[in-house]
Parts: structure tokens; sequence; C-alpha cells
């Protein structure tokens, strides 16, 4: 687990690398996708980003080797706090569903 610090109304990009249960990388196929969540249990997302398209306001997430999740400043407007970020893999060979493959801690801070 990791954990990712980020600032209300300033863009931040990390690289998320998702393993298997025996360690080994992760490398999304073409037809996958990755999504990340960030959020608390039990309560509505604060922020979703998918591989498939970049949010309104231009977050986006890259799938690859190093699944580059990139979080603009606009996106970085809800309450500071500490947050869980889930990272969600859709595999288009193994299943049709979301499945949950890493979370980290993220913790969102005042500028």
């Amino acid at each position: 687990m990791t954990l990712i610090y980020a600032y209300k109304h300033r863009g931040i990009t990390r690289d998320l690398t998702i393993y298997n249960a025996v360690g080994e990388t992760i490398t999304p196929a073409s037809g996958d996708k990755v999504r990340v969540i960030i959020g608390r249990d039990g309560e509505t997302a604060k922020l979703t980003v998918t591989s498939d398209a970049p949010t309104a306001n231009g977050s986006s997430l890259t799938k690859g080797v190093s699944n580059r999740l990139r979080l603009d400043a606009s996106d970085l407007v809800f309450e500071p706090g500490v947050y869980t970020l889930f990272v969600d893999l859709y595999d288009s060979v193994d299943s049709n569903e979301w499945k949950n493959v890493d979370r980290q801690v993220f913790v969102l801070e005042e500028t």
C-alpha cells in the first residue's frame, strides 16, 4: 500500500503498476480497461477516472506497463482529507466485470 499526497487545486501525475496474486506485473491488453476511484467506503466517489476517456476537466488514465494517472487541478476540488484510491481492472478475456486489484491511501491537502 502506498501513500499518495495531492493538493487541492493542483494537478498530480503518478504511475500505477498492477500486480497479480504471485507478484507479477499485469499489463492491460487492448480490450482491457483500468479505473481509479477516489473516495471512502459507503460514500459517493469523489473522483472516477477510467482508461476509456478523460474526465471533463482532463484527468486521464493511460493504461500500459506503468498505468499513468494524471489528475487535473480542476478535478481536485473536493474536501481535503484522507481517502482510498481504488485501482480496478476490467479484463475482457477473463470475465466481464471490474475487479479491484489495488488500494492506496490518498491524502488531499489544502493548498
